[in-house]
């Protein structure tokens, strides 16, 4: 019995050892910070025919965020000198948006992963008017693990550029959320789990006593 215990204080002892290696308080998907940064593949899509006219995609700088939350994919602005009678035309404007999402794992390592979307904007427009809409890929949600950390993009709005004249842009938005990666055991849980083990071992012992008496 004497051994028992001594071996289980040992291996307690090993645990909160181990612990004090980890960290106490993992840090919850809410106050993960993270840095985001997208690119548009192209400047602009351009009309049909027509390089002189289309809608434009701004690069927006580099962002800071903590936990879940919405940002700002690109601007949209169209450009054409054509009147409202005959307008410029874009019948299969495919674009793409690549998104750079860059955190710090448990090892204060920073890491960087990168997600593409695609979308096709349409529709006449000209010095005049504008009337383009736009249609999101089939990857209009992705996923990137970064560190313990699960990271889920998906376009979620559209708003439509106005006349060259006007003087807000259009925008296409996004929606970031964090959770922990699956399968990645918190400290507590390894705690937990070397107690379990010490006590079916206490059992066995036990057992294994009772029996020699």
């Amino acid at each position: 019995m004497k051994r028992f215990l001594s071996a289980s204080v040992c291996a307690l002892a090993l645990v909160f050892v181990a612990g004090n290696g980890l960290r106490a308080e993992p840090i919850l998907p809410k106050d993960v910070k993270w840095t985001y940064n997208w690119a548009p593949g192209a400047p602009a899509v351009t009309g049909d025919g027509n390089p002189a006219a289309g809608v434009t995609f701004t690069n927006e700088p580099t962002g800071d965020a903590i936990g879940d939350s919405d940002i700002v994919a690109t601007n949209l602005r169209v450009f054409s000198a054509a009147p409202g009678a005959t307008p410029d035309n874009i019948t299969a404007g495919n674009y793409k948006l690549v998104l750079n999402v860059t955190t710090k794992d448990a090892t204060d390592t920073t890491v960087t992963r990168a997600l593409t979307f695609t979308g096709q904007l349409k529709g006449a427009f000209s010095k005049d008017n504008s009337n383009i809409t736009n249609v999101f890929g089939p990857d209009v949600t992705q996923e990137a693990v970064l560190g313990a950390y699960t990271f889920r993009v998906t376009l979620t709005s559209y708003t439509p550029p106005g006349p060259p004249n006007q003087s807000n842009a259009g925008s296409i938005s996004a929606h970031v959320t964090l959770s922990p990666v699956h399968g990645v055991p918190e400290p507590s849980s390894i705690l937990l789990s070397c107690l379990g083990g010490l006590s079916c071992v206490g059992a066995a012992w036990r057992r294994k006593y009772r029996a020699r008496v």
